[in-house]
This record gives structure tokens, sequence and C-alpha cells, in this order.
């Protein structure tokens, strides 16, 4: 089979499985997390679960298996019964982009112990299929590093930007609650220009890179003991 067609097959079927395997994950982090901190709204609603479709969000998964980022339906979430507002909104905000890095780290972590793991060295030689695996956890492994670090952008509506909202003045809130829908679409306007912006003109995908290797840093020691 041709290499092209193999690759973009394993392209798409890492994307498949972020949506099936690794998106049910981090949303119910966000839901354990919540219910850690004394809501248990998503616990309730039945949204705590690796279900996958009970997390799938139409527009979301098809921009996931489109370009490699997208969006799962959101976790009922309400502060209100939370021992702590603040705190609480806090930890659950950070708690997905946090899942997504760990996600992430330990992809690179599986895709360097099939690249060098003495025991795989048969296997390696003898066939495609580590291979494969090697290319679909290294793809896994950006696309988790792409949504967390999207995720953490100071920008409504995400996370990073509901993190910054709870150390902000009432000042900052009155201002953000009457003008909520411009901002909104400001930001929409904002991040669509950091996606289609060239590579080496984007701030976004400098910053994507800076993490992915940061995070590929913690899975140096494999090829260091096995290399």
């Amino acid at each position: 089979m041709n290499n092209d067609i193999i690759e973009e097959f394993l392209k798409y079927f890492s994307r498949a499985l972020m949506l099936l395997l690794i998106m049910p994950v981090t949303n119910s982090v966000r839901g354990l997390v919540a219910k850690r901190m004394g809501d248990d709204t998503s616990d309730r609603q039945g949204r705590i679960t690796l279900n996958p479709f009970v997390h799938l969000d139409l527009l979301g998964s098809l921009c996931i298996m489109l370009v490699g980022f997208g969006w799962s339906k959101p976790m009922p979430i309400d502060p209100a019964k939370m021992k702590n507002r603040k705190t609480g909104i806090v930890a659950v905000s950070a708690a997905g982009p946090l899942s997504h890095f760990i996600s992430a780290i330990l992809c690179y972590h599986v895709a360097a112990f099939l690249n060098y793991a003495p025991a795989l060295a048969t296997l390696r030689s003898g066939g495609n299929l580590i291979f494969c695996l090697y290319v679909i956890f290294n793809l896994l492994a950006q696309i988790n590093v792409c949504i967390g670090t999207i995720n953490l952008l100071p920008l409504p509506p995400m996370d990073g930007f509901q993190i910054i909202n709870q150390f902000m003045g009432n000042r900052f809130h009155r201002w953000y609650f009457r003008n909520f829908i411009m901002i909104q679409r400001v930001s929409l306007v904002i991040l669509l220009v950091l996606f289609y912006l060239p590579d080496q003109y984007s701030p976004l995908m400098y910053l994507i890179s800076f993490v992915q290797g940061l995070l590929q840093m913690t899975a140096s020691w494999v090829p260091a003991v096995f290399g």
C-alpha cells in the first residue's frame, strides 16, 4: 500500500481515537474535579463516563476529524454548588488542559518505548505494525498538545480565560458582562486569525511547538536508557 495512503489513514484513525478514547477521559476529569469541589451536576447528569457518545459534539467532532482541533460537549458545571467558587472554577478550568498534557506525556512515552525498547526490536524489524503504532501515539500526543495549549489561551470561552477571570476585580467583571457578545465575537476572530496565519508567522504555532517540545522532553530518558 502506498505510504501516503497509510499516513493519511493513520492521521484520521488517530483523530477518531482522540474522540472515542481521550476526550471522554479528559471530560470526565473535569467532572470529577467539579465533584471534588462540591458540584455533583456532571455526575447526576451521567456525564462522568467513558462512553464517548455522551461527550460528542457534532461540530466539534467534525473539526477534530478535519483539522485536528475541536471540542466536545461542555461539561455541566454549577459553580454555585462549589465549596469555594473561585478555587473550584480554577481547578475545573485547569483540569481540562492538564489532562490533555498528561495524555500527551503518556503518548510520547509509549511512542518512545515502541521506538527504542529492546524487547520490541524483533517486531520492529519484522513489519510495519510497531511503526504504525508509533505514528498513532505521536499523532495522539500532538492533538492533545494542540487542544491543551489552545484551551489555556486567555480568550473567552477558553479555560485560560476562566482561570484569569477569577482573579480580576468587580470592575472588570461588570465590563465583561456588559460587553459579553462583542467580546465573544472578537475572541472568535482572534482565534480564527491565529489558526489561519501561516505557521511561520503564527504565535499560536510557536506556542504549541514550545509546549510540545517541553512535553516530549519528559520521554527523553527512554532513548537515553535503551538507545
